[in-house]
């Protein structure tokens, strides 16, 4: 089949019937293993192709899928798409984005990005299983006290993304992503504890299997024997794992649609400082080797580096066409599509907190009394709408610039608007966490948390 006649005949069909047209063509294959106690548990190996036909008539959107690949059945997604596009609601902003025709670099190859890594396509079933083992062997060789892991996965993608309108665009990609993570369970007398540890990126090589297997060995391990300690209000040290989760849903907070619908509780708040002028957040599509990267978004729009939070002022939120309409802004190249089955929607690329200079060591060092945190619980306790943010958590306590203790059963808890603005001092380990999407975090420092503990 010749994939790009199929795709334009499509588009002319749709053309002809006086509608916007779209045809976005997606191939995948997935691997995954898990194994626990050094055997495999689950090994799996999928691949699929799609195709997703979206059309627009005078702001009225329709949308249609398939993965039969018959004359037919292709004739009825685009003829599908095209009928309830002509009954749907009508919305002046809903149309596709035009053609970015203005010199420059708007235009980029994936080559450039550094988004494909053919070793991934080359591995074999056994190698992917021996990475898994080697997790899982690290894990439990840290200590004697870990006596099992769960959930050790190695998984890989490998995806192909073709897109056209009747706009003028073409383009096409390819990307691989590679993600290795695993529970460590540490157990002591009668008390068990739990460490998680991650890693992903595009390349093989950016997983290291021993250091994920030690890291959620490390925590697991660290948090055993913790106890609350007294309800205060003192400096808390997020881990970088914790400041991703929170970067996550500053993301949710700082999209388009969410400011639009007053659902962020940074609405209204463009030119204002927010945060302390040690935060600065980026969006980038661009960023080379990142997992959210590609030459283009969803909808055809090229990527781009956009701030958010500019030393603490919110300068920006991220748009993709339709939201970025609705406030007669440019789309910031965040459409996003989570497969063939359905339509673009806005989202993030690779989000996340700009590094500062301190290493964590110099961070924690600085601290005289607060508290480490390796470990969060009842994460429904961020709100990005009211903007309140407590949550159980665990880690180790801090005493004279030193780790000591560990705690335990404990809550912390800060307003969103005043813990952006007691962030006092932002670390230099950027890490991206695969357990949050494309999200990127360092060390923080917060002052003047309460943490809820013993009476």
């Amino acid at each position: 089949m010749d994939t790009h006649k199929m795709m334009q005949e499509i588009l002319d069909q749709i053309a002809a019937r006086g509608a916007e047209g779209e045809v976005y063509l997606e191939e995948n294959t997935q691997s995954q293993v898990q194994v626990g106690q050094g055997k495999v548990e689950k090994l799996s190996r999928s691949a699929s192709k799609g195709l997703g036909v979206r059309a627009i008539h005078q702001g009225k959107m329709g949308y249609s899928y398939t993965s039969d690949f018959s004359q037919d059945e292709i004739e009825k997604t685009w003829m599908t798409a095209l009928e309830l596009a002509l009954v749907a609601d009508a919305d002046e902003f809903r149309s596709l984005p035009a053609l970015e025709t203005s010199p420059g670099d708007s235009r980029i190859h994936e080559d450039d990005l550094d988004i494909f890594d053919p070793q991934v396509a080359d591995l074999t079933m056994e190698q992917r299983v021996q990475f898994a083992l080697e997790v899982e062997k690290a894990a439990l060789e840290y200590d004697p006290r870990i006596i099992a892991t769960t959930m050790c996965t190695y998984l890989d993608i490998i995806v192909k993304v073709t897109l056209a309108n009747t706009n003028g665009f073409r383009g096409s990609y390819s990307k691989t992503a590679t993600v290795g993570y695993l529970f460590a369970v540490a157990r002591q007398a009668e008390e068990t504890t739990l460490g998680i540890g991650a890693g992903g990126g595009v390349h093989l090589t950016d997983l290291k299997p021993a250091e994920i297997g030690r890291e959620a060995a490390e925590k697991a391990v660290r948090q055993l024997g913790g106890k609350p300690v007294p309800t205060q209000q003192a400096t808390v040290v997020f881990d970088p794992f914790i400041t991703a989760e929170l970067i996550y849903y500053l993301s949710e907070a700082l999209s388009g649609e969410a400011m639009q619908r007053k659902r962020s509780f940074l609405a209204g708040k463009l030119g204002q400082a927010v945060a302390a002028d040690n935060v600065t957040l980026l969006d980038n599509g661009r960023l080379p080797g990142g997992l959210g990267s590609a030459p283009f978004d969803g909808e055809g729009v090229p990527t781009r580096a956009t701030r958010l939070l500019d030393e603490g002022i919110l300068q920006a939120m991220i748009y993709d066409t339709y939201t970025a309409r609705r406030d007669g802004q440019q789309s910031t190249g965040n459409s996003q599509r989570e497969s063939h089955r359905r339509p673009p929607s806005l989202g993030v690329n690779n989000f996340y907190l700009q590094p500062g200079n301190q290493t964590p060591e110099e961070i924690i060092a600085g601290v005289e009394n607060g508290f480490y945190v390796l470990n969060t619980m009842n994460v429904g306790g961020i709100n990005v709408v009211s903007g309140d943010y407590s949550v159980g958590a665990s880690g180790l306590w801090i005493e004279n610039g030193k780790l000591t203790n560990p705690v335990n059963q404990v809550t912390i808890a800060l307003p969103l608007d005043k813990l952006l603005t007691q962030i006092q001092a932002v670390g230099s380990d950027l890490r991206f966490s695969p357990m949050f999407g494309n999200i990127g975090a360092p060390t923080i420092r917060i002052d003047g948390v309460t943490i809820g503990g013993a009476k």
